[in-house]
């Protein structure tokens, strides 16, 4: 073989060898770099499950946090609703089981919805004990269904809240109660509201007393017609500041004082007092426009 034909060979398979080697170092770069890659990603993989983990713990504390702080509020709105239901008086049923003339402090009243305790009702057998055979007289012809029992609030001459009591008709019970709730919001004054049977059914005993009534199966003084208070349908507004009248006197026998009505008296119904404009507003005539006598206590509303 010639020398050129060896040489040939010679550099040929160098270039074989060469070609090869170069082959296998791009298979092996490619492979090493699959493995960077596979490393890089199972790298990234533990590193994305670490940072789960910690996640999946940060977000169970979160939990756990929320938890607490929710049995903390609970707990707060228990005490809280303790706190109320201790701050909050004495019940509406307990207040409205009081004697009528009986004074409410401001704690009594606390938490209770003040329109509940102006209340109309049936007559019940414990009321009516009372009345038979005092205002509801053997004689009475006014029936015992359509008289209706209210229980009010008032502001008394003290300032304080005193809880009243009137017997009228069912058909000015709505009227009433509208007109007493309003003159306790405005807070005007008003000594007593009790029923006449405290006093033995005497009217005039009642109105000494400054008691403010209704009912009283009675006819008109000196004469022998039925007062609309027989019908429940007149009421007497403190009656001792503001008297019945007439040209042989005045009742009561202690009103001398409030007889002359153009002199001071921080009681007195006129046509300017809100008491007057109050019944007037609901359909009343008022004792005090009448032309033969004056009964300036006096309010009624006639069927």
């Amino acid at each position: 073989m010639s020398k050129k034909k060896l040489l040939a060979m010679v550099l040929s398979l160098g270039g074989l060898i060469l070609l090869t080697s170069c082959q296998m170092r791009i298979q092996l770069g490619k492979s090493t770099e699959t493995t960077e890659k596979t490393t890089e990603a199972s790298t990234a993989t533990e590193a994305s499950s670490e940072e789960l983990e910690e996640t999946t713990e940060a977000t169970e504390e979160m939990i756990n946090t929320l938890e607490a702080t929710e049995e903390v509020t609970n707990d707060t709105d228990v005490m809280e609703e303790s706190t109320e239901e201790a701050q909050s008086g004495k019940p509406v049923s307990e207040v409205m089981d009081m004697d009528a003339g009986t004074v409410l402090s401001g704690e009594d009243l606390e938490g209770i919805d003040i329109d509940e305790l102006f209340s109309s009702e049936p007559i019940s057998d414990k009321v009516f004990d009372r009345m038979d055979g005092v205002s509801f007289g053997k004689d009475c012809t006014t029936k015992r269904k359509n008289l209706r029992y209210l229980r009010v609030l008032h502001r008394g001459f003290d300032g304080e809240t005193h809880i009243g009591e009137i017997v009228c008709n069912k058909e000015i019970a709505k009227d009433l109660l509208y007109i007493f709730r309003q003159l306790y919001q405005e807070e005007y004054p008003i000594e007593k509201i009790l029923l006449v049977d405290e006093y033995g059914g005497d009217d005039e005993l009642s109105m000494e007393d400054n008691n403010t009534s209704c009912f009283n199966f009675r006819p008109v003084a000196g004469t022998g017609r039925l007062s609309q208070h027989a019908y429940g349908r007149a009421i007497d507004i403190n009656p001792l500041y503001n008297p019945y009248i007439t040209s042989d006197g005045f009742v009561p026998v202690n009103a001398g004082d409030y007889v002359d009505r153009s002199a001071e008296n921080p009681y007195k119904i006129d046509r300017n007092d809100l008491c007057y404009q109050l019944f007037d507003e609901r359909g009343f005539t008022w004792g005090g426009s009448w032309n033969s006598v004056k009964d300036y206590q006096h309010f009624q509303k006639k069927e």
